[in-house]
């Protein structure tokens, strides 16, 4: 009885299973409990203009760097993926859906959530007669993304535009991934920092994220945000992101927000 008490109380309902944790559970006698699965999430790269990695690059043509990033992000936290490049055609894009649905459990899509000519994903999901719980919303980046129930199961659609489209998933379908597979504090840990310089987020009509740089300081962690030229290098080199509430366009240096940790 040193190490556990009668009636005591050794894992709860939504606690990680981390080795120490399995350690303590074998020791109490138990060789099985029931457990959440990591879901399983289809990836699905929209437009014309994109090409798997690794392939030859014809003229006009991106690679699909968000389908990797995206991809990166749900192996990090040992969901199971399937990734589809799909083009900006109505009846190709159907099919896609109505496959990825029906294999895994949640969906999400890169590209194609705006409202121009060939944004049809909002659409074909429309058409197949999903429950729609939001698209749009006020967030910079990623305004564009959307939520919502097909066939039963989650679709996250996420913009095409590199910032957005990590932004959006990180703060709107990661949760969401996390909540599908148990997790009982979905989202990632955050800490608090202490900012090294002077933040202008510009607008005030919504809130901004911040990709920055987190380091020890004296007292609390210092966040310095990341100006760099290249938005994709300034997201690839982060270990942090902070928020800049709706409403704030300025925060002045040494204030103290809390900051979700990246690495």
């Amino acid at each position: 009885g040193a190490d556990v008490a009668m009636g005591e109380c050794v894992c709860r309902r939504g606690e990680r299973l981390t080795p120490g944790i399995i350690g303590l559970l074998a020791a109490a006698g138990f060789g099985e409990i029931p457990v959440y699965r990591n879901p399983s999430v289809a990836i699905v790269a929209t437009g014309d203009e994109v090409v798997a990695v690794g392939r030859p690059l014809p003229d006009g043509k991106l690679y699909a760097s968000n389908m990797a990033t995206l991809n990166a992000w749900c192996r990090r936290y040992g969901m199971d993926t399937t990734l589809r490049i799909v083009s900006d055609e109505r009846e190709a894009l159907r099919r896609c859906l109505e496959e990825t649905v029906a294999s895994g459990n949640a969906v999400l899509t890169s590209g194609g959530a705006w409202t121009g000519e060939r944004d049809l994903v909002a659409r074909v999901l429309d058409e197949l007669g999903w429950k729609k719980h939001f698209h749009r919303i006020r967030i910079g980046p990623g305004k564009a993304v959307g939520f919502g129930i097909l066939r039963e199961k989650p679709v996250f659609i996420l913009p095409g535009g590199p910032p957005s489209n990590l932004t959006a998933f990180l703060q709107i379908a990661l949760p969401g991934l996390l909540k599908l597979g148990g997790h009982d504090v979905p989202g990632l840990p955050e800490i608090t920092v202490e900012i090294d310089e002077e933040i202008r987020a510009g607008e005030k009509e919504w809130t901004q994220f911040i990709f920055g740089c987190l380091r020890h300081g004296e007292g609390h962690a210092l966040f310095s945000p990341l100006r760099l030229k290249s938005r994709l290098q300034s997201m690839a080199r982060a270990t942090g992101v902070i928020r800049v509430p709706e409403g704030v366009s300025v925060l002045p240096r040494g204030t103290i927000v809390r900051a979700q940790m990246l690495t």
